[in-house]
């Protein structure tokens, strides 16, 4: 049906087009006025008539044609020069056909109640005033502002259409109409009334009046859209955010035409603040959308500071790569500049730039403080303000051009002012606000001992004041409510300690090589010592403390084993002997924890992860050199042996295979290319193995117990026979699977058996290779060829009787009931 009804109001439409375009110019215009209106005039009393009898779709098809050629007869008008309407502009009378054709569908929705003429007036409705904007434009130098204009018009007319149209069902549709077309008009007015304000010559201020225009319209449907209908109340807000968008572009505008630019971050983010201390005016239930987006406006200028802040946190990351080399006697704005090699004299950021950025950043920190006054619901973007405050007061000695000494001495006291002000505030319950200011604090202490590593002497300071700090929140966060944050601060506070002394023996001409093993061997003491007294203070069952402890244990571990490794590269040692001591290292560490220790200091679990891992890296570093690699697996082989003897059997598996691998990357170096010297040793060790599985469960796999074992000892063997043929090795072979099957019949197991049989088959067919290619070349092709067929023959006889039989079986189940 509707597929029909399309089809045909189509056609009419391409006919009533081909009538205009083709036979127009035979009539007069009389003529051509009298059939266009005759046309119209019966399809508007065909949708009628089409309605009385109960056809809607059809009078909807038939209602649609009457609007198209309404629009039909006014371009035909103006073909013909009716009334002189060719000398008009086009735009002009598109305009006015639009709004005449509107104009009758609407009254003719009243006459007719067709959905296609409401919502034909409703959207060609709508056109008018854009097109007659559109005219406009063409004859002024400000186009931006003429259509931003006329559509601003257009938005608050079909806006205040929609807030006062009489609520009725049957006209729903077309309200839903009006109310989108005002939205899509209000968003093209607002992208125009921005361009106009920002973007084009001398509309600055009829720009800024269109966005308050529309923010008012906004802010207005907001509260009339509240009033009327309560379920539209998330809409409602929607509006108001829309509102407070529009008015925050509105009031930037003259600010982004008036202010320097180095000002304009400052300059938008005060009068967005300032805006946002206006909403005290909103009542409160109404205020919590407009307060977000004043908010984020308030915030959004930081983006101009973003340079700044680079630069300054950029100047201070890159000097540890440049350690000890700087003047102290420069301006840290010089330093910062140097670290990133730029010239004195082409500075990266515009100096001026500095302190608008600060003041920036300390309006947005003020304004995202005081916040939860306005707006309840904004309370927890407080917190924010502490560390974009803090930002704002790390800049001032670069702003100012304060010399190096004083700002890295203002960067440490920030540091310390936010690190212990945030451990009270975590003390006294104030979680939040404590853990930006711990998280701000603990940023600027890595910034600060970064760039203090421009001179020596700023490293010496920097270091110890930094420990004291976190030593500081220590002292404040000691109880068991804040252990965590207590062990937070006292793991980098003894890091800084180390370097410190790290720090000392530099200073001291000391080799990069010595000061890692110093430095590394304090660690491993200290982290060492901490493990002890934590196990001996502190309560066995506190899953807390026990954590703790683990970690320095496997701390401790590690730094030990990573000193090995630095005091041989102090020593001159190569690379395959500093691995083979920290593989013996490691080894001693594993077998130690074989030994009784108290479960209470020290858990040997998680020593022997860090010695594992140490013997993972250190072994193949040792196989740099074969001379270095035999001694570390034969130092790891044992180390495992101990474990497998003392803790837990299955490690024996692995310490075997150490200590194979030991033996034969020893025989390599000796030349020795006989398999049977690299098999034969750890196969009797897996067979004794299986012999012991036996006895201990003798009704278990006899695969299970000697099969690794025969294969390793009787598989190599073989495979180099096959190359040995008529040698001494292809008997040996032979006899000892002789000795291995005897061995199976004699105990009835199935390995030995199988394998012996298998190996004694291969050998034999080795062997016999030679003789029996000679035999074959005896026989003549066409026995081999017969002896085929033969056998596909009778495989072939066999299949079909297998298939007569299914079909038999088939034929009998056919004849069950």
């Amino acid at each position: 049906q509707n597929l029909l009804l399309a089809l045909g109001v189509g056609l009419l439409g391409v006919a009533a087009v081909i009538f205009v375009a083709v036979s127009w110019g035979r009539l007069g215009v009389g003529g051509r006025a009298a059939v266009l209106t005759a046309v119209t005039v019966l399809s508007a009393v065909g949708a009628r008539q089409a309605a009385r009898r109960g056809l809607t779709a059809t009078a909807e098809a038939v209602s649609l044609l009457t609007v198209a050629l309404a629009l039909l007869d006014c371009a035909g008008a103006r073909a013909s020069d009716l009334f002189g309407l060719r000398d008009v502009d086009g735009t002009l009378v598109a305009s006015g056909s639009v709004a005449l054709v509107a104009a009758a569908a609407a009254a003719g929705s009243h006459a007719l109640p067709t959905r296609a003429l409401r919502l034909s007036g409703a959207l060609l409705g709508q056109l008018a005033v854009p097109l007659l904007a559109v005219h406009l434009a063409d004859t002024t130098d400000h186009p931006a502002a003429v259509l931003a204009a006329g559509l601003t018009a257009q938005a608050l007319g079909a806006l205040a259409l929609v807030v006062l149209w009489p609520g009725s069902e049957r006209s729903r549709d077309a309200r839903l109409a009006v109310g989108a077309g005002a939205l899509v008009a209000a968003t093209f007015a607002s992208a125009l009334a921005a361009g106009a304000a920002y973007a084009e010559d001398g509309s600055v201020v009829v720009g800024t009046a269109l966005l308050l225009m529309l923010a008012a319209g906004a802010g207005a449907a907001a509260e009339a859209l509240r009033r009327r209908v309560e379920p539209h109340d998330s809409l409602s807000a929607t509006l108001r955010g829309v509102a407070a968008a529009l008015l925050v572009a509105g009031v930037w505008a003259p600010v982004v035409d008036v202010v320097p630019e180095r000002w304009l971050g400052a300059a938008l983010a005060g009068s967005a603040a300032a805006l946002l201390a206006l909403a005290l005016a909103v009542p409160e239930a109404r205020r919590e959308v407009p307060v977000g987006v004043l908010l984020a406006a308030t915030c959004l200028p930081l983006t101009t500071v973003v340079q700044s802040l680079a630069w300054a946190v950029a100047g201070r990351l890159q000097w540890p790569g440049q350690a000890w080399s700087a003047d102290p006697e420069r301006s840290a704005r010089e330093l910062l500049d140097a670290a990133r090699g730029v010239g004195a004299g082409s500075p990266f950021v515009d100096p001026d730039a500095l302190l608008p950025a600060v003041l920036a950043l300390a309006v947005v920190a003020a304004a995202l403080a005081l916040v939860p006054y306005v707006a309840t619901v904004a309370r927890p973007a407080r917190p924010v303000a502490l560390p974009v405050g803090l930002a704002a007061a790390w800049l001032v000695p670069v702003a100012g051009d304060a010399g190096y000494p004083l700002a890295l001495g203002w960067d440490l006291g920030l540091a310390a002012v936010a690190l212990l002000g945030g451990a009270v505030l975590v003390r006294v319950g104030r979680t939040g606000l404590g853990g930006f200011s711990l998280a701000s604090g603990s940023a600027v202490v890595v910034l600060a001992l970064a760039w203090s590593a421009a001179a020596d002497a700023a490293t010496l300071t920097a270091l110890p004041v930094a420990s004291s700090m976190l030593l500081g929140v220590l002292a404040l966060t000691s109880g068991r409510a804040l252990r965590g944050l207590a062990v937070a601060a006292a793991v980098p506070a003894g890091l800084l300690l180390v370097g410190e002394v790290a720090a000392v023996a530099r200073y001291q001409d000391a080799g990069w090589d010595a000061v890692t093993a110093l430095s590394l061997g304090v660690l491993a003491a200290a982290a060492a010592t901490c493990a002890v007294l934590v196990g001996w203070r502190s309560s066995a069952g506190d899953a807390f403390w026990v954590a703790v402890r683990r970690c320095l244990g496997v701390s401790a571990t590690a730094a030990a084993l990573a000193d090995t490794a630095a005091v041989c590269w102090w020593q001159g040692v190569e690379a395959a002997g500093a691995g083979l001591a920290v593989a013996v290292a490691a080894a001693l560490v594993l077998a130690a924890t074989t030994l009784p220790l108290p479960s209470r200091m020290v858990d040997a679990t998680d020593l022997r992860s860090v010695a594992a891992a140490g013997l993972c890296v250190a072994v193949p570093v040792s196989a740099l050199e074969p001379d270095r690699l035999w001694v570390a697996l034969l130092a790891a082989g044992v180390a495992v042996a101990l474990l497998g003897l003392r803790v837990d059997h299955r490690w024996g598996w692995l310490s075997g295979l150490l200590l194979a691998a030991s033996s034969w990357v020893r025989l390599a170096m000796s030349d020795v290319t006989a398999p049977e010297a690299y098999t034969v040793p750890p196969a009797l060790a897996l067979l004794a193995a299986g012999a012991w599985r036996r006895h201990r469960d003798p009704e278990g796999s006899s695969w299970r117990a000697y099969a690794p074992g025969l294969a390793l000892a009787l598989v190599p063997s073989l495979l180099r026979a096959v190359t040995d043929a008529g040698q001494l090795r292809p008997l040996l072979l032979g006899l000892a699977a002789l000795a291995v099957i005897g061995l199976g019949v004699a105990r009835r197991l199935q390995a030995p058996l199988v394998i012996g049989g298998a190996v004694l088959a291969v050998d034999a067919l080795v062997q016999l290779a030679p003789y029996l290619a000679a035999a074959y070349d005896a026989v003549p092709r066409w026995v081999t060829i017969g002896a085929v067929g033969l056998l596909l023959l009778g495989a072939g006889a066999t299949y079909e009787r297998r298939v007569q039989d299914l079909r038999r079986v088939g034929r009998h189940v056919a004849r069950l009931g």
